[in-house]
């Protein structure tokens, strides 16, 4: 083998590529349930320790998954910083951090992550006076952080469609089973799951 034909992967390729090492997890089944307790996880987590808020999850058909938490502290950490084309949340979310304290769960590698496994991320929060959004697909960004307008959003909220280029419809299945989402309550006594998938008639988390 020359240097020629050596290839580099982008994070988000080497994640698709090598979901084990990241995630755990012998098959698609367990890894999408494992970035479901991650992304649990992490949005649960906040900047000052290892306290937990509360989060209510709602799960609607495909399977999406919206996370929702009362935590108003993130727009702090959203905006863009002097001189830069990108906010902290969108080149976290393009980059695998290791190491380190996380300045907020998403931002400690889990983001890039979920981004990598996900074909849409939205990711909204606010302070009730700083409202902002982005969404994010595969591994890149769709719209980069901007302001939301019209919105009555107070707290965070993550919504994110498992990938079916990467997770068959066994794995998304078995991802809101009843046998995880029972797993993440018992785990979990933050969490309150207040929607199942089977639940739902109509409406539209995005």
């Amino acid at each position: 083998m020359t240097t020629m034909h050596i290839k580099t992967l982008r994070v988000h390729e080497a994640i698709r590529a090598r979901p084990g090492m990241y995630l755990g997890g012998e098959d698609r089944r367990a890894q999408a349930a494992i970035l479901l307790k991650l992304t649990v996880e992490s949005v649960a987590s906040t900047s000052d320790g290892p306290e937990r808020i509360p989060v209510e999850l709602r799960i609607w058909p495909g399977p999406v998954f919206e996370l929702s938490c009362p935590w108003a502290d993130a727009p702090f950490q959203l905006v863009s910083e002097r001189g830069a084309s990108l906010s902290v949340i969108d080149r976290h979310m393009m980059t695998l951090y290791a190491g380190g304290p996380p300045l907020w769960g998403l931002i400690d590698g889990h983001g890039i992550i979920l981004n990598a496994l996900s074909s849409r991320v939205l990711l909204q929060t606010s302070n009730g006076e700083t409202r902002r959004e982005a969404m994010y697909s595969r591994g890149g960004i769709i719209t980069p952080m901007m302001d939301l307008l019209n919105s009555s959003l107070n707290g965070t909220r993550v919504v994110f469609e498992l990938d079916p280029l990467f997770f068959d419809a066994d794995a998304r299945a078995h991802a809101h089973s009843d046998a995880v989402i029972e797993d993440l309550r018992t785990r979990f006594p933050w969490l309150t799951v207040s929607q199942r998938a089977a639940d739902v008639t109509a409406g539209d988390p995005w």
